[in-house]
């Protein structure tokens, strides 16, 4: 029990962190960037550079790296996947907004979408593979997931397609793009996936169950009756 403290703890640090400054510390920061400039800006809590606009900065990234961690700790999996989570994938933002140059490269995204189709298009591929020899009931969790991958591409393309705009001289001087299909299509991607595990975790539960119930019968059988 003490062994499932521990991860379980840096994955409720972790959603308390993300949480809190994703949801009240936006809503903070936000409201003093629509009525101050950034000098006003500069003499409040939310100084850009401050320890508190870092944190929440990276707030997001700390709590899934905590989330991460536990989970993988939680389920004993190999150690080296809670290293990469707390090495990898913290170093991998530190470069990318510390390092990393920010300006605008059309091969780099050029680059990276071919690699994002390649990838959707194969994890479809495997999706089929997998599921056509299993059971309605896992057929019916995998299509949750799926319909959460179907969303996340078309949030990754109309993703590439807003940000390359400000980019772009045949867009100069329009007004900044409000990315609403892509929050929604996050969203329900999202959505479906959740479900598709819910899904998934509820079938492996009504797996388990009748087993242990079969079993539990056959001690039962197995055991001399008195008074037979």
């Amino acid at each position: 029990m003490k062994q499932q403290k521990f991860p379980l703890t840096l994955f409720w640090i972790g959603l308390i962190i993300a949480v809190a400054f994703a949801s009240i510390g936006t809503w903070s920061l936000v409201g003093n960037l629509r009525t101050l400039t950034m000098e006003e800006l500069a003499s409040t809590i939310w100084a850009e550079g401050g320890p508190l606009f870092i944190l929440w900065a990276l707030s997001v990234t700390l709590g899934s790296i905590l989330a991460g961690i536990g989970a993988f700790v939680y389920v004993k999996t190999k150690p080296v996947f809670a290293w990469l989570t707390g090495i990898g994938v913290l170093g991998a933002v530190f470069l990318m907004v510390m390092v990393w140059s920010r300006v605008y490269n059309p091969i780099l995204f050029g680059i990276g979408g071919i690699i994002n189709l390649v990838a959707f298009f194969a994890i479809v591929w495997i999706w089929m593979k997998r599921y056509a020899g299993l059971g309605m009931p896992e057929r019916i969790a995998g299509s949750y997931k799926l319909l959460g991958y179907i969303f996340w591409i078309n949030a990754t393309w109309f993703l590439c397609g807003e940000t390359a705009k400000m980019h772009l001289k045949a867009f100069e001087g329009t007004s900044a793009p409000s990315p609403i299909e892509i929050m929604v299509f996050l969203v329900l991607g999202w959505l479906f996936v959740l479900v598709g595990e819910y899904k998934a975790m509820q079938l492996k539960q009504s797996q388990v169950d009748p087993d242990l119930a079969v079993r539990g019968k056959t001690m039962k059988d197995s055991v001399p009756q008195l008074g037979r």
